[in-house]
């Protein structure tokens, strides 16, 4: 045996002496055996008959609103299956900062009444919003008298509806646009604001 040979078998052994008895060893990484692993089950009797369990799986359905604008009075009408939700632009019902319903009002509402005659259920919402001209309390109370007139002309209407009314009003707490771009007045976002909303399922 060469010398060299020699001494890489006394550190072999060297090493193997210097291991205290009873040390635990750490065992080298192995890589995983190939194939799947499989892992023992539950014994079953040849010709056991197996039933797979049916599993009831339930999901909500989302019930998505979808606008559609008419240009010819800016009002818009979001419906799904279960619901309605019309906006009202306050211009064509009203006179600015005004509460008095206009005859295009009247008319208009005619015909949400007859929608609510024929689909409505249970109670509708009106809810007024203005834009954020003047001071939120006089916003408010102007929501008030304008949702509040709207609500008094479809019970006129309706007769004795067998739905329920509720009016709910936000003043310019809610705009669905700006009342003002890079520091300056914007009219057709404040006009956008100026609305009743009405909403009801179906």
């Amino acid at each position: 045996m060469s010398r060299s040979a020699e001494r890489a078998a006394a550190l072999a052994v060297a090493l193997v002496l210097v291991v205290p008895a009873g040390a635990a060893v750490a065992a080298q990484p192995t890589s995983p055996p190939p194939g799947p692993v499989v892992v023992p089950g539950p014994s079953i009797a040849p010709g056991t008959e197996v039933v797979r369990p049916v599993l009831d799986i339930t999901a909500s359905a989302l019930d998505i609103l979808v606008p559609v604008e008419d240009l010819a009075d800016g009002s818009i009408t979001a419906e799904s299956g279960s619901r309605v939700e019309l906006t009202l632009a306050a211009d064509v019902l009203f006179a600015f900062g005004r509460a008095e319903l206009s005859p295009a009002a009247r008319t208009r509402l005619a015909g949400v009444a007859e929608q609510l005659r024929t689909q409505a259920k249970g109670t509708i919402q009106i809810h007024g919003h203005t834009d954020s001209v003047g001071d939120e309390r006089s916003n408010l109370t102007l929501s008030r008298r304008r949702a509040e007139a709207v609500r008094a002309e479809l019970v006129r209407l309706l007769g004795a509806p067998s739905v329920g009314f509720e009016v709910r009003v936000f003043g310019e707490a809610r705009p669905v646009a700006p009342n003002r771009v890079d520091g300056r007045d914007n009219p057709a976002g404040r006009a956008r604001n100026r609305r009743v909303e009405i909403r009801f399922d179906r």
